[in-house]
C-alpha cells in the first residue's frame, strides 16, 4: 500500500484523505494458519505538519483463522483505528532507525508493513470460533462441537489421590 504525498507536500498544514484497498499477503499469516478472505481496506487522513506527515486511519479486513480449541477454520473480522507518522529520508531530526516513523523518498510512502503490523496486533492470542467452543476430546480427538464422545474424562491430580481413599 503506497500513498502519494506529492500534492500534500506543497501545502503546509493541509490534509488529504486516502482510500486504499489491497490484497493481504497470506504469507504474513501462514505461521498462525491464517489467510485473508477479503482485501484490506484503509481510510487514512494525512496532515502535513512541515517536516512530518501525521496520519490517522481506520482499516477493515476479514481473515480466516483456525480455532485454538477445535482447530476448525472460522472467519474473523478486523476493524482497527491507527495512527502513523511519516517523514522524508532527508529529514535529519530523526534517526532513520526510528521504528515509530515511516520514512519515504520520492513523494511516495509505503505503509504496507505498518498496516500488516496493525492487523497482526488485532489477532487474538488464542482465537476461538465461538466463546462456547468445547474443543477436541483429549482422548479420542473428536470435535465435541459436532459429536459427543463416550470417553471417561475423570482427571484426578495424583497429589490428591490419597484424599480420595479417606471416607
Amino acid at each position: 500500500m503506497k500513498i502519494d504525498l506529492k500534492k500534500l507536500k506543497l501545502h503546509l498544514h493541509a490534509t488529504e484523505v486516502f482510500h486504499l484497498q489491497a490484497l493481504g499477503r497470506d504469507a504474513y499469516l501462514r505461521d498462525i494458519g491464517g489467510r485473508y478472505i477479503e482485501p484490506v481496506n484503509v481510510e487514512l487522513v494525512v496532515e502535513n505538519n512541515g517536516n512530518l506527515f501525521i496520519g490517522k486511519g481506520k482499516l477493515y479486513t476479514v481473515i480466516e483463522l483456525p480455532c485454538s480449541r477445535c482447530l476448525e477454520k472460522f472467519s474473523y473480522t478486523i476493524e482497527a483505528n491507527f495512527g502513523l507518522t511519516m517523514a522524508e529520508k532527508t529529514y535529519q531530526d530523526y534517526p532513520e532507525e526510528d521504528e515509530d516513523i515511516i520514512f519515504f523518498e520520492r513523494d511516495e510512502a509505503d505503509i504496507t508493513s505498518y498496516i500488516e503490523q496493525v492487523i497482526f496486533t488485532e489477532i487474538p492470542f488464542k482465537p476461538l470460533c465461538d466463546n462456547e467452543c468445547q474443543g477436541l476430546c483429549p482422548l479420542c480427538g473428536i470435535n465435541r462441537n459436532i459429536d459427543k464422545c463416550e470417553c471417561q474424562q475423570e482427571f484426578l491430580d495424583p497429589r490428591w489421590e490419597k484424599l480420595k481413599k479417606l471416607k
